[in-house]
């Protein structure tokens, strides 16, 4: 994995395509936040995090944080239509996580009344966990165009397989 470097912050690790920029949200803390990593073309991969006593309260499980997040994806009023490619449980250092793959077609305004609406294919790669030891939720998440979704899934699968959202070793200066 020598083309990517190590990212790590506010006790979360994780991994990123060497070349990406990093952009943090200026209000981020350790509490919540949001970090996108984008790459040289535009494409974007983003964590979230925030208080896991706010998802709890707020969705009834970690499957319905998922089912919700689609639910908006699906009213935004320019998306046409949704559909699920692959949503399957995973484990994220120690946690059930979701991952989710969902394919969407949206259109893009007219700019003049007689012309038809532009429509654009999307497809998004999301994982979903709540970790107890942090107390936090976290969401990572990459859209990108269909002829650049399986390279897109496999920076994915890179970040989430090196994800820690908490560490589990005495001392943290052992790696």
């Amino acid at each position: 994995m020598s083309e990517y470097d190590l990212f790590c912050i506010y006790g979360f690790r994780t991994v990123y395509p060497v070349g990406w920029k990093i952009e943090l949200d200026p209000k981020s803390e350790r509490h919540e936040g949001c970090v996108t990593f984008e790459s040289p073309e535009k494409r974007n991969i983003a964590v979230s995090w925030g208080p896991l006593e706010q998802a709890n309260e707020k969705y009834s499980s970690l499957e319905g944080h998922v089912k919700e997040s689609i639910r908006r994806i699906e009213e935004e009023r320019k998306v046409k239509t949704v559909e699920s490619v692959q949503s399957k449980d995973v484990h994220v250092n120690s946690h059930k996580a979701i991952f989710s793959h969902i394919k969407m077609v949206f259109s893009t305004r007219k700019l003049l009344p007689l012309l038809r609406a532009k429509t654009h294919e999307r497809e998004i790669h999301s994982l979903h966990l709540y970790c107890e030891h942090s107390r936090r939720y976290f969401v990572v998440y990459g859209v990108t165009t269909t002829d650049k979704s399986q390279e897109q899934g496999r920076i994915f699968e890179n970040i989430i397989e090196s994800f820690e959202c908490h560490r589990t070793e005495v001392n943290p200066t052992d790696r």
